[in-house]
């Protein structure tokens, strides 16, 4: 028989992509970081959403409204980043001026590297 135990190994460090986003007037590319959410971030916007939802009749939960979601999420997790390297929050408003397809794909690409795909939340509903 085997005394084999499980291992659990991993880093402490948030996993970060860059991002760059190309301003259409005077073409100039700026630089920020899209960084994975620490627990305090994460616990603090699985809070904001539930104010949201609505359990149905049948049990069913569904959102109720959608308003800032996406920017509140990304305001969490994408920083701008300086010549000199230092960082700032994007504010809300600043996310939710952007194109739709441009706050979406970074939405879900922070919710991918913060654990909060789609796929990770229901693997973890069938627990």
């Amino acid at each position: 028989m085997s005394d084999k135990k499980e291992v659990l190994k991993f880093s402490l460090a948030l996993q970060t992509i860059d991002v760059e986003l190309e301003n259409p007037e005077n073409k100039e590319v700026e630089k920020f970081i899209l960084r994975e959410m620490d627990g305090v971030a994460r616990d603090s916007y699985i809070s904001f959403i539930s104010k949201r939802m609505k359990s149905d009749s049948k049990g069913d939960t569904q959102v109720t409204n959608f308003d800032g979601l996406q920017a509140n999420l990304l305001h969490s997790c994408l920083f701008r980043v300086t010549d000199q390297g230092k960082e700032t929050a994007v504010p809300m408003g600043t996310i939710q001026k952007w194109p739709s397809r441009v706050v979406g794909a970074l939405f879900d690409k922070a919710k991918e590297i913060s654990g909060m795909d789609d796929d990770a939340e229901e693997e973890a509903g069938n627990d």
